[in-house]
């Protein structure tokens, strides 16, 4: 017999770590966009 309650948390924190993963890379894409690079320096200088 399997439980059904650590199987529903494990799939929560699949479906979590992908969010949060698209997020991320969500973001790298769009600073990308603006400095046309990832760069930490070159992306610190955007500002609003």
């Amino acid at each position: 017999m399997v439980l059904p309650a650590p199987q529903a948390l494990t799939l929560t924190s699949i479906v979590i770590s992908l969010a949060v993963t698209a997020l991320m890379l969500s973001f790298a894409i769009i600073i990308y966009q603006k400095t046309g690079s990832l760069d930490a320096i070159k992306s610190r200088r955007l500002k609003g």
